[in-house]
């Protein structure tokens, strides 16, 4: 997932610990839909604006694709600034306990609080399809910009927003039955933990399109996956119409781990090259990778909420006192925020140098009950570099590093010591 849609869903439900605020909340919400309006309009007048430098013959298509990137980039980080507005600014976020309808409800406040930040996504997803629509490489009409934009909802920040939502909303009704005074907070936890193991492969099975996989490949694939200690793993492929080259495993434990494999991925790679790329999500899995970055997290979070207990505490300056009990939830958050992010950074770049290792260690043995695998290291390290250069030929932007993405030349030159002349 990309370090925005991270933030963006982070930073709106943090808004929600905002002290009250004086504004109607029916101004908060007129001034937020002007906002998005405008957003809206201004996501239009872009694509317009480029496209028709591109019809005029005034930019060449692969100057003014790298334009629309360019600009697209900056309205995403741009439209943070529009959240933190509609929520704190405008006050969209600051009465939601003194309303009737959301102030019982955990999951209808969220949804309040990410309301905003998915309608500017959308405004950018839609933006990216009249764009191609413009280009000639996708289908025109309002049908299509629609669907194109919620098949983008649901790859992007689909997965996270629904268990949040649903994971409130089964808080919300555990809340209204005598059952919720008499549950533990250990029970609760080891609840959600249940619900994570058991329901992100799940979801991310039905949240990502799929197709069918030919018998002869998902045979291999499943060999690869075995071979590599991964005893029980679904195999599935994302159907993305051959427009993305992506690989992923979720799920923690046995049947519960699913490995989605897009569909351009399969197509565009050769057998050995694609066992690179199996191998890397086999090695995330057999390393513990996403557990570790989860309990990464854990200082950050504790640090947050040091910072708010500290500020709530009674040796506060009577002075400061009720200033600190305002905003001692927002501090702790903005602090919890930042750690998280400098966490992720360090334990991101991490984890994908240790699984290219990791899959070119495990390939020697994986050929040995698998064709079309990388018989030796040396062999293995060279297809995974191949893989790499492949899935990201004719775009400069995705080899090159982001903060929670090592950049690919970074990533070879990790698992390919320089030869020794």
């Amino acid at each position: 997932m990309q370090l925005y849609y991270f933030l963006a869903v982070i930073l709106s439900l943090s808004l929600g610990s905002l002290p009250e605020s004086n504004q109607p909340f029916g101004h908060a919400v007129g001034f937020s839909g002007l906002v998005i309006v405008a957003w809206w309009g201004l996501c239009y007048l872009a694509v317009r604006m480029v496209a028709g430098l591109i019809d005029k013959g005034e930019v060449e298509a692969t100057v003014g694709y790298d334009w629309f990137d360019r600009q697209t980039e900056c309205f995403r980080w741009f439209s943070l600034g529009l959240i933190l507005l509609c929520l704190g600014g405008f006050g969209l976020g600051r009465n939601l306990d003194r309303l009737p309808l959301t102030q019982h409800s955990l999951a209808l406040q969220s949804i309040v609080l990410l309301f905003p930040a998915i309608a500017m996504m959308a405004g950018l997803w839609a933006g990216e399809s009249l764009f191609a629509a413009r280009m000639g490489v996708a289908r025109r009409g309002w049908w299509a910009t629609l669907t194109s934009t919620f098949s983008a909802l649901r790859c992007s920040v689909g997965w996270l927003v629904a268990p949040i939502i649903g994971f409130l909303a089964i808080i919300d009704l555990i809340s209204l039955t005598a059952v919720g005074d008499q549950i533990p907070n250990w029970a609760a936890w080891i609840a959600l933990v249940a619900v994570m193991v058991a329901g992100i492969p799940i979801l991310v099975r039905r949240v990502f399109p799929t197709r069918q996989i030919d018998a002869d490949t998902k045979q291999w694939i499943q060999s690869v996956v075995t071979s590599g200690g991964i005893r029980r793993c679904k195999i599935v492929m994302w159907d993305t119409n051959h427009q993305t080259h992506n690989a992923m495993i979720a799920g923690l434990f046995g049947r519960f781990r699913v490995l989605l494999l897009s569909d351009r991925l399969v197509r565009d790679l050769t057998r050995e090259e694609l066992a690179m790329v199996i191998l890397h999500e086999v090695a995330h899995a057999k390393r513990f990778h996403v557990p570790l970055r989860i309990l990464a997290l854990v200082p950050a979070w504790l640090l947050g909420a040091g910072l708010e207990r500290g500020l709530m505490h009674d040796s506060m300056p009577v002075g400061a006192a009720d200033w600190a009990a305002d905003w001692a939830g927002t501090l702790g958050s903005v602090l919890s925020l930042v750690a998280t992010v400098l966490i992720l950074r360090l334990v991101s770049y991490r984890s994908e140098f240790d699984a290219d290792t990791v899959a070119c260690w495990l390939a020697p043995a994986v050929s040995r009950s698998c064709e079309r695998v990388p018989t030796t290291e040396p062999e293995a390290r060279r297809q995974l570099a191949s893989a790499l250069l492949r899935v990201t030929e004719g775009c400069a932007a995705a080899r090159r590093p982001t903060w929670l993405h090592p950049g690919i030349a970074d990533r070879i030159n990790a698992f390919s010591p320089p030869q020794v002349a």
